[in-house]
């Protein structure tokens, strides 16, 4: 059985707790939280809480969940992989380039396990469009356009809404396309937020093919899509309630007839970890590996960097 730990339990870190402590093929040791109130999260899952995230360390975690604010994630995440454990670092993997590759090299020098938590790769609706894209449902996909809105919740100070979410869709981005983002060009406004909190993304990927992303927490609706465009057929995809939608043209009238296309639903953080302790206990890649979050991280980057010189900017290699 798997020994496992959690360090952060805010609104994200709490599902991890209570995962956690549900999968059979785990123990968790802990939680750790400055916050002496999480104390009653660890009671509720009958685990121990810790104030400090090194008495926890102590316990001799094989696995480790940092789940705190991404201006913390570096220095944790380099006492836990010195601690000897396999990390699973909730995305994105850090704030600035250096501190994300030294992260990847202290993980393979130690060969450790560094996954990075992008669910929305284990969403069943995101799932199930991959393998249709990659059996060719659809044709050649010719662009990529998402769609992730709704109103602010004011837990996020650290980061605008670029590296907060529009890191999801670049990830997606990539993964349904196969393709990297080689430049981006992006404009914003921040209207509630000291950083952007509104936000859309052009990126022009390597092979010629085009992808979208419109973001905001200004939105009274919620609503996290995307959208396909295929040589043969056109996708919907609706992430919240996961659902599939697949579009093709009537041979009468022309007209773009819409089919849904069975979907089993699931929780998508639970099988995120379940895929991450089969890496660790299997010896395998992770689904996400820290090299896709930082290329979806350098895309996030070039985006900000474009909204201040207002013109396109090349992702770095």
């Amino acid at each position: 059985m798997l020994k496992v730990g959690v360090i952060g339990a805010g609104s994200m870190g709490r599902h991890h707790v209570r995962l956690y402590s549900e999968l059979p093929q785990c123990e968790l040791l802990g939680l750790a939280d400055p916050d002496e109130s999480k104390a009653e999260l660890a009671d509720k899952h009958q685990t121990e809480y810790f104030a400090d995230h090194r008495a926890l360390l102590a316990r001799g975690p094989q696995l480790v969940s940092i789940t705190a604010p991404t201006s913390l994630h570096h220095e944790l995440a380099i006492e836990v992989l010195r601690a000897g454990c396999h990390l699973l670092l909730e995305k994105p993997v850090c704030d600035d380039l250096e501190q994300a590759e030294e992260l990847v090299e202290h993980a393979r020098g130690r060969g450790l396990v560094l996954a990075v938590g992008h669910i929305e790769r284990f969403n069943p609706a995101a799932v199930m469009l991959r393998r249709l894209i990659e059996a060719g449902e659809l044709g050649e996909v010719l662009a990529v356009s998402n769609l992730r809105v709704g109103p602010y919740h004011g837990r996020i100070m650290d980061t605008g809404i670029v590296l907060d979410l529009g890191i999801h869709d670049v990830d997606l981005i990539q993964l349904l396309t196969g393709a990297r983002t080689e430049r981006v060009f992006a404009t914003a406004l921040n209207r509630q937020h000291q950083h952007e909190d509104q936000a859309v993304l052009q990126l022009a990927l390597a092979d010629g093919r085009t992808g979208m992303i419109e973001l905001s927490w200004n939105a009274p609706y919620r609503m996290r899509n995307i959208l396909v465009s295929g040589t043969r057929r056109y996708a919907m995809c609706d992430l919240l309630n996961q659902r599939l939608m697949i579009y093709e043209e009537h041979e009468e009238s022309g007209r773009l007839l819409p089919q849904p296309y069975p979907v089993t639903a699931g929780e998508p953080l639970r099988a995120e970890l379940e895929s991450v302790i089969a890496s660790v206990e299997q010896g395998t890649a992770p689904a996400c590996p820290a090299e896709d979050s930082i290329h979806a991280l350098r895309v996030c980057l070039a985006a900000l960097r474009s909204i201040e010189s207002r013109e396109a900017e090349v992702v770095d290699s």
